[in-house]
């Protein structure tokens, strides 16, 4: 039987703010089940309303999950980051695909098939008891993440975006700066933070202003200084 180790706040789990990350310490207990490979950014997983054939665990990297609606428009509703099992729910209730999956950065996954993954939750009770903490830390994450969006201002929002995306991509601090290379789009942005494109320009600007912030060749610079409240 493959050890599965308990989720615990203090080390499966980070509260970056209004988005998440379950530390990438849980995905070696599927090296039994598929091996890892290397994905480019802009590759897509599956497709939203496809039928549910496979699990994706994210090793490293960050995925983009993406739902159109009806009427032509495009939401991204999160971004999945290392621990995140892609598609798990899905492939359990035999349910198509809610969203598109891309890959935001370039990614180590490892693909699990539907019926390997319901196979080893139905017979393996601790694997299952570590979905079920995996997926309740997600709806946990949804709640915080409302609440985040109708309480904090913009500019908080972002700051959080930012932490976020500096620690799923590994990213180092040097000369007491943060260097990030954005790799959404400006609306897509906007999008994440739920404000207008507008806005977020004016809060960037406002950053620059006050010295947190400056803009280099198509990389974003911020003070290290600033981030000592979180």
């Amino acid at each position: 039987m493959i050890p599965y180790p308990p989720l615990t706040a203090g080390s499966a789990y980070q509260d970056e703010g209004s988005f998440t990350s379950v530390a990438n310490d849980t995905w070696y207990d599927f090296k039994d089940l598929a091996l890892a490979q290397i994905y480019p950014a802009a590759i897509e997983l599956f497709q939203q309303d496809s039928a549910a054939q496979e699990v994706f665990l994210i090793e490293r990297g960050l995925v983009k999950l993406i739902r159109l609606e009806q009427e032509g428009r495009e939401l991204i509703t999160n971004l999945g980051s290392p621990g995140w099992l892609l598609g798990a729910s899905s492939v359990i209730i035999q349910k198509s695909y809610p969203v598109t999956a891309i890959t935001l950065t370039k990614c180590s996954l490892r693909r699990i098939s539907a019926e390997a993954f319901r196979n080893l939750l139905a017979t393996d009770s601790q694997f299952s008891w570590y979905l079920h903490q995996r997926q309740s830390y997600e709806i946990f994450d949804q709640m915080v993440r409302v609440g985040q969006l109708t309480c904090l201002s913009a500019r908080h929002r972002l700051e959080r975006l930012v932490l976020h995306l500096i620690s799923a991509m590994r990213l180092n601090m040097s000369n007491n700066e943060m260097r990030l290379q954005m790799p959404l789009k400006h609306w897509e942005v906007a999008e994440l933070i739920a404000v207008t494109p507008e806005h977020l320009s004016r809060v960037l600007r406002q950053m620059e202003t006050e010295g947190i912030l400056r803009r280099e060749k198509g990389w974003l610079i911020f003070s290290t200084s600033h981030w000592s409240q979180y």
